[in-house]
């Protein structure tokens, strides 16, 4: 019964607060910067992604995705790399369409459900180096396409991708635009919108005719931009069509590896539906952690190792299922 009910996690002080381990985890934990050698890998489309690689030869690779507008160079892209290099494995953190620095070619962009795409880097992966066992570790949106590709692939996965992780993970992607549109998200609202703007106005050459440049710009939440752009540039039917379709949680009764969500019960981007207690209680390959606190990929104020919380059990898990 693999829902991990006894969880360990004590933060201190102010850590207890969802909010300020939300964000000070995220604004001022210093991490400092591996040697990484930058990889561009052009996509099936003639799109590009770039990954940061940090490679030593080692049989274990990590490949590590990053959540709503972040890149592979956050701290908590860092902070993951650093904990799986220490027991052993070389780490590849994927920076998703438009999220290394440079536009992308295309007007198709990642998304919560951009699969097609990390199928791709893992076969440049696996043709380009000759690595024994992969690890997949997503956080937030990349912990949705992680656990989407994980499950949506179940029996076709390659023998060679040996578990999968997502941390603080919207695997029900509808109840979690409803939480995150609420008044105590406004502050994280206004900053994705504000930086998914500014996406769009960077691709304004791009928009096809049926597509309203100034609809887009007054987008003020998840439904509203998700409606007028996600949905029309990828094919979905609308905003809700998206969710339901790209959601992870469906398929997390099929996945056929260990498998890990890691979700802290006070994390205000999550809805009530993205803690799925009845599955991880009867199947034996998915675990669930779901501390009381963490927020949303926070976990500090209690460290194991010189690690985060949430870095610790992973490196846990990861020396438990696949390093064994």
């Amino acid at each position: 019964m693999p829902l991990i009910e006894n969880v360990d996690y004590a933060p201190s002080g102010m850590y207890r607060s969802a909010h300020f381990n939300t964000i000070m985890t995220a604004m001022l934990r210093k991490v400092d910067t591996p040697n990484m050698e930058r990889q561009r890998i052009t996509l099936k489309d003639g799109d590009f992604i770039d990954l940061d690689t940090s490679l030593q030869g080692r049989k274990t690779v990590a490949v590590i995705v990053h959540g709503l507008e972040g890149d592979g160079y956050r701290p908590y892209m860092l902070g993951m790399a650093q904990a799986l290099q220490q027991v052993g494995l070389d780490t590849i953190n994927v920076n998703l369409r438009g999220c290394s620095g440079e536009v992308n070619r295309l007007l198709t962009t990642y998304h919560s459900g951009s699969t097609d795409d990390l199928s791709e880097i893992l076969d440049y992966v696996f043709n380009q180096y000759e690595y024994q066992q992969l690890v997949l570790v997503g956080f937030s949106l990349g912990g949705n396409i992680v656990l989407k590709y994980t499950g949506d692939q179940a029996g076709e996965l390659d023998s060679r991708i040996k578990a999968s992780i997502g941390v603080s993970v919207p695997c029900d992607l509808t109840s979690c635009a409803n939480s995150i549109k609420e008044t105590r998200n406004f502050i994280y609202m206004r900053r994705f919108i504000h930086n998914l703007r500014a996406k769009v106005k960077a691709k304004k050459h791009l928009l096809p005719p049926d597509m309203d440049y100034n609809q887009l710009l007054s987008a003020k939440n998840f439904h509203e931009f998700d409606h007028w752009f996600t949905a029309k540039v990828h094919g979905f039917k609308s905003a809700e069509h998206y969710w339901e379709t790209c959601s992870s949680k469906p398929g997390l009764d099929q996945v056929v590896i260990p498998t890990l969500l890691l979700n802290a019960r006070d994390d205000s981007f999550l809805g009530d539906e993205c803690y799925p207690e009845d599955i991880a209680r009867s199947h034996a390959l998915f675990y669930m952690m779901a501390p009381k606190y963490g927020g949303h990929v926070g976990f500090s104020g209690d460290n194991r190792d010189g690690m985060l919380w949430s870095e610790y059990q992973v490196t846990n898990f990861v020396k438990e299922h696949v390093l064994t």
